[in-house]
């Protein structure tokens, strides 16, 4: 049996205007990098955002 490891790309999307938004959402990379230079974990990062899930910002 062979494993087959396979990178899955960041879900990550520019708008219009050239921001980097985070998965299906609306929330910018700079607000969730932002946040977690301030000592934010994955955990609260979500709650604070809720419209993010653990997935999208532990990559």
């Amino acid at each position: 049996m062979t494993l087959a490891i396979m990178a899955e790309p960041a879900p990550l999307k520019s708008n219009k205007d050239g921001v980097v938004l985070v998965g299906k959402t609306r929330v910018t990379l700079d607000t969730v990098v932002a946040v977690f230079k301030q000592g934010a974990t994955a955990e609260e990062i979500v709650y604070r955002y809720p419209s993010l899930n653990r997935f999208t910002i532990s990559c």
